[in-house]
């Protein structure tokens, strides 16, 4: 969860709490237009409200419970845990009781009860390797076989995505993204847009693929005078208005360039948004070298924060790639990750032969593997950041 802005006074809980639990607080707090740390905030209050012996509560499995921040207004985590100790409870047993009452007691609505902007999140981290393009695929795919409308851009000038889809680069000097940014383009962008043809994915799911002007992005933004910071909403503007988009998912490069700065910026938390609605998800993994680079990208943008007052959340971590059998090493760092509250970790992927086949074959993940594990990941993590 996103740390709140400096102008709201909260308080800091940490407590354990079961992925399940966590992702059914995030989707049933977005159906009643709440953030999720205003409705982890009612559903405290309401548990210290209800009389311990009432038969409201339930008994919650916490097993497999992580480490979870969350964000309170001043004294009420010091009563929280005054209460829990009171009841003959862990804070994790308390949490787990509060949430379960919360969500008793706030059914699913027919339809969300407020209206929120396109869903925008890049997947993003300086560091290569750690399976950007890998996730930003599954996500999407996973997204569009659950019914919504997604646009996944390669915005990586290598093109990894593009090539693993099947798909061709835009020619260089045609209209490309980098074109429709700096103005120049001649077409609309939506005549360079692909979809996915296989039937799992409904049509909804269309890739903008790269182009090798990309390499050049840097340069050639370097010189443009007027607007440079908002180039790239501008651009895919005309597409989420126009092709009524419910998600845009970035597949970011692997650098720290102005690219990215863009790319952050175009995620920002717009006005009326949810905290945690848009923004950065940032696949990694578990070594040493993945923990340096999320460091650079942290501050990078922290810098873009304070330099523009813009919004922008940290949607969480996928820790890709994972197996225990690799050494101690791999399960300390794996077990520094989830230690990690502000965001934490949303999603782990096994290293698996069926991920490795998909790229090599460039078949999507869902459709070469669809029952495999990383399938049902990929899923999962669908769910939770379509809130």
């Amino acid at each position: 969860m996103t740390h709140p802005g400096a102008e709201e006074a909260r308080e800091k809980l940490l407590v354990n709490l079961t992925p399940e639990l966590r992702r059914d607080l995030r989707i049933r707090a977005a159906e009643h237009g709440l953030n999720m740390q205003d409705a982890a905030s009612n559903a405290v209050t309401l548990w210290l409200a209800t009389d311990p012996g009432s038969t409201a509560f339930e008994e919650p499995d916490t097993k497999g419970s992580k480490s979870w921040g969350v964000f309170l207004p001043p004294g009420l985590p010091g009563r929280f845990t005054q209460d829990c100790e009171a009841r003959g409870m862990t804070k994790v047993q308390g949490m787990a009781q509060a949430i379960t009452l919360w969500l008793s007691m706030h059914p699913s609505p027919d339809q969300r009860l407020v209206s929120q902007p396109v869903k925008r999140i890049l997947v993003g981290n300086q560091k290569g390797g750690v399976g950007k393009t890998f996730v930003a695929a599954g996500l999407a795919q996973a997204m569009a076989e659950s019914g919504l409308r997604v646009l996944l851009v390669d915005y990586d000038p290598q093109g990894h995505l593009t090539s693993r889809l099947q798909i061709p680069g835009l020619p260089a000097g045609g209209d490309s993204l980098l074109k429709h940014m700096l103005g120049e383009a001649e077409k609309h962008l939506a005549r360079s847009l692909v979809a996915l043809p296989h039937e799992r994915f409904g049509g909804r799911l269309h890739i903008l693929p790269a182009s090798k002007d990309a390499f050049l992005m840097d340069a050639k933004l370097a010189l443009l005078q007027v607007g440079r910071d908002t180039c790239l909403a501008r651009a895919l503007a005309p597409l989420e208005v126009e092709d009524g988009y419910d998600v845009v998912i970035l597949d970011g490069p692997p650098n720290l360039g102005l690219a990215i700065d863009l790319a952050i910026n175009y995620v920002q938390r717009r006005p009326g948004e949810l905290i945690d609605h848009s923004g950065i998800l940032i696949p990694v993994w578990s070594d040493r070298s993945s923990f340096d680079a999320y460091e650079m990208l942290s501050e990078q943008i922290g810098t873009h924060c304070r330099m523009t007052g813009a919004v922008v959340d940290q949607l969480g971590f996928v820790v890709n790639a994972y197996d225990a059998r690799k050494g101690v090493g791999t399960r300390k760092f794996y077990d520094g990750w989830n230690e990690l509250t502000a965001p934490g970790v949303l999603a782990t992927l096994k290293d698996a032969v069926e991920g490795r086949e998909s790229s090599d074959y460039q078949i999507p993940l869902l459709e070469h593997a669809p029952d495999s594990g990383q399938a049902q990941v990929m899923r999962s993590l669908a769910k939770e950041l379509a809130a």
